[in-house]
């Protein structure tokens, strides 16, 4: 029973990640922040689990399961292909790009389940130019039908 407590108070945890170094590098931070929470429609607590105490107090390393998967997974991915938030997410709702991403995740996930190979977004999907959706498909992605 102990030991299942530990592990629950582990899961709730949240990880934390380097801080600026500067107030300055703090508010350049906060600028983007600010801007990604309107394109998303949270607030900062949804993503900082110590937001609340404000800019200058706050830990805003300290990430909820939200936060460490935008950090992981969402801006790298906007990074790489040189997107906003705003490309895929309208608030809560996805635009027409969202949704089409999220089929094919859908199709990348059920394809390593059944073919256990794991595919990219450049597997299938060939990007267009100046950060365009992708719009043309590759020959492995002509070969399977998708």
């Amino acid at each position: 029973m102990l030991l299942l407590a530990g592990a629950l108070v582990a899961a709730k945890q949240t990880k934390k990640f380097e801080a600026p170094k500067t107030f300055e590098e703090k508010e350049k931070i906060a600028v983007e922040m600010k801007k990604i929470s309107k394109q998303l429609d949270v607030r900062c607590e949804y993503c900082h689990s110590d937001a609340e105490r404000g800019l200058k107090e706050g830990d805003y390393t300290l990430l909820t399961r939200e936060g460490e998967y935008a950090h992981e997974a969402m801006f790298p991915i906007s990074a790489k292909y040189k997107v906003e938030c705003s490309y895929c997410h309208a608030g809560n709702e996805l635009t027409a790009a969202g949704e089409r991403t999220h089929q094919d995740m859908k199709f990348m996930r059920k394809y390593k389940r059944e073919k256990r190979k794991t595919l990219q977004c450049g597997s299938c999907h060939i990007p267009g130019n100046a950060g365009k959706e992708f719009q043309r498909l590759t020959k492995f992605a002509k070969k399977t039908g998708y």
